[in-house]
């Protein structure tokens, strides 16, 4: 039995520590439209009712470049994002009070560019995903547990971040 592969067909994902990886796209040069302000630091809100877990995001994210902020409950990440104005928010979908989506549409309100990424590792997940699609909200979601690699190469793409 021979299998056809492609050498290079792999995408490779940036080492942690390595804020300067790029994704080589042979024969692109970004337009002015394409272009992110590299002096920038993305600011990320990080969501998770388990410390641990937002904290230990937070930490290979500040690692990796970014500037992320740990928050343990949808009520605060609401209140954090009024003056913090979030580029990017990363939200546990399951937690007590405020679930992630209700906190992603409430920030949404606050700071309308924010992109809204949802980890989720239960499948009461899909029910509300359909209950907020049917009241006009998208939402990214990434099943848990994710490898920090993948993580941070979706932060990049979803958000036009690419230094």
């Amino acid at each position: 039995m021979q299998m056809n592969c492609q050498v290079g067909a792999v995408p490779s994902f940036p080492s942690f520590g390595d804020p300067k990886w790029t994704p080589k796209v042979p024969g692109h040069s970004p337009d002015q439209s394409e272009r992110v302000d590299y002096a920038k630091k993305l600011r990320i809100m990080v969501i998770d009712d388990e410390s641990v877990i937002a904290e230990t995001v937070v930490e290979i994210l500040n690692e990796e470049g970014f500037e992320a902020t740990a928050v343990s409950s949808g009520d605060s990440a609401v209140e954090v994002a009024k003056t913090l104005q979030p580029d990017v928010v990363l939200s546990d979908v399951i937690m007590p009070g405020l679930n992630g989506i209700e906190t992603g549409i409430r920030i949404r309100e606050i700071v309308p560019d924010c992109k809204v990424i949802l980890l989720s590792g239960q499948a009461a997940t899909v029910d509300l995903l359909e209950q907020a699609r049917q009241r006009g909200h998208h939402f990214q979601i990434l099943a848990k547990p994710i490898r920090p690699e993948q993580l941070i190469s979706v932060i990049r793409a979803s958000s036009g971040y690419v230094a």
